[in-house]
């Protein structure tokens, strides 16, 4: 709790809310009062700095305003707070000018509220915005924040959401995007002379979505796509879906298919296990009790022992996959993870929970908006354009908690992933990403 008393300040000082419902709240969700002093120490809290003068500090000189657009109510109000929780992380971390000033709106949940909430980002002229969470409220943001010279910084991976951006506004896509995760898993494993891959996914849009994607990138790197298997999202069906793609294969170049003679006169085609092409990489985009199960079916149903690896995406990056025996060996795509587990052993000391794994994008966003604002200056509200042109060679971009990214004009905020490998009870890293970008 060393960092605790500073949050407070950090509140009162860098922080204001929008909407008046969620007052009561802010001091709560930053410094987590117990529940059994909850409302004695609010009311104490109130009377003490409504009493005090605090217009005299450097921090009242003019601030950018950003706005952080997250659900602070709904079933979402938990990841809400602590997202604005690491940005206020980042606030005291990061702002030792006092540059930024946050601003809290409710962010709701439906795409209508949300629009209807983003009126109170452009009533206040605010020019930059962190959120929403969820891809599906931001296409309706991008016609008043183009119009109104808002940049937008969406926490989601929605890639319908690319192109959305133009030099003065519009919105950028800072989630782990699915494409260059996949990209990054299928480049290492062909790094390793692994060249036959297929899919197991669950049977949505999801599924079939990230499926193609997956096809294409292989292709693309001139590799082979064996099969794709879906399953039942209800996991009825595991063990068949599993057998069929362990069992699956393709033919060698020049492979010879007999035929022979088999019962009722039928002709039956041979081929030799030789000729047989079985996929040596198998990738599973699904995570938690699923993933485990998918995980313990291969082990189950593997009673050749062929050799084949599992690969997943930055879902997998969960504490629960650790103590899965089944997983060991697997790899998947990430930001390096030391960082990470630093910022969430501070960030539960502070408010006694843990942070969700998109934490790091909301502190590492509001580190480089610090840092932009700073050079634009005091007062001032760095354009889309700013965001997208950098002079620190040779990174090209920031460095943050989930390692280096930079926006691009398309609209995409660019990592690079490591490739993690699960082991008994800890995450390795078995190539580490680069830390730099070529300039565009």
């Amino acid at each position: 709790m060393k960092r605790l008393l500073p949050l407070v300040f950090l509140l009162l000082f860098s922080c204001h809310l929008s909407d008046k419902k969620l007052s009561n709240t802010s001091t709560e969700s930053v410094i987590n009062i117990p529940a059994e002093e909850e409302h004695g120490q609010e009311q104490a809290t109130h009377n003490q700095f409504e009493s005090k003068n605090l217009l005299t500090l450097k921090s009242n000189l003019k601030k950018t305003k950003v706005a952080l657009f997250l659900p602070f109510s709904g079933k979402h109000k938990e990841l809400g707070w602590s997202l604005a929780n690491a940005a206020m992380m980042s606030l005291f971390d990061n702002d030792h000018e006092h540059a930024i000033e946050l601003v809290l709106i409710d962010s709701k949940e439906t795409p209508a509220e949300a629009s209807e909430a983003f009126r109170q980002v452009v009533a206040q002229n605010i020019k930059i915005v962190i959120g929403p969470v969820f891809g599906n409220l931001a296409p309706v943001l991008e016609r008043e924040a183009k119009r109104n010279k808002i940049t937008v910084i969406s926490l989601s991976n929605n890639q319908d959401l690319i192109g959305k951006i133009n030099e003065e506004g519009g919105i950028f896509v800072s989630g782990f995007l699915p494409e260059a995760q996949i990209d990054r898993i299928v480049e290492f494993a062909m790094e390793q002379n692994k060249a036959n891959f297929a899919v197991l996914a669950p049977n949505n849009d999801y599924g079939r979505t990230i499926s193609s994607l997956f096809s294409r990138i292989v292709r693309n790197r001139d590799g082979n796509i064996i099969t794709s298997e879906f399953y039942e999202i209800n996991g009825l069906n595991i063990d068949r879906s599993v057998e069929r793609i362990m069992n699956s294969f393709a033919l060698a170049e020049g492979a010879v298919v007999k035929k022979i003679k088999g019962k009722a006169k039928k002709d039956v085609k041979a081929i030799s296990e030789i000729d047989r092409i079985f996929p040596e990489v198998i990738f599973v985009p699904d995570s938690g009790k699923m993933l485990s199960k998918i995980a313990a079916s291969f082990k189950k149903l593997n009673v050749d022992e062929r050799g084949f690896q599992i690969v997943g995406t930055s879902q997998w990056d969960d504490l629960s996959i650790l103590n899965d025996s089944n997983l060991y060996g697997s790899w998947f795509p990430a930001p390096e993870n030391e960082r990470f587990r630093n910022f969430e052993r501070i960030f539960s000391q502070n408010f006694s929970k843990s942070a969700p794994r998109i934490a790091s994008i909301s502190y590492d966003l509001t580190a480089a908006i610090i840092e932009l604002v700073n050079q634009a200056g005091r007062g001032k509200s760095p354009l889309a354009k700013d965001f997208m042109n950098y002079q620190n060679l040779p990174t090209n971009g920031f460095d943050g908690i989930d390692g280096p990214f930079r926006f691009l004009p398309n609209g995409i905020v660019q990592r690079n992933f490591a490739v993690l490998q699960v082991g008994n009870g800890k995450l390795d890293t078995v190539d580490r990403s680069l830390s730099k970008f070529l300039k565009y």
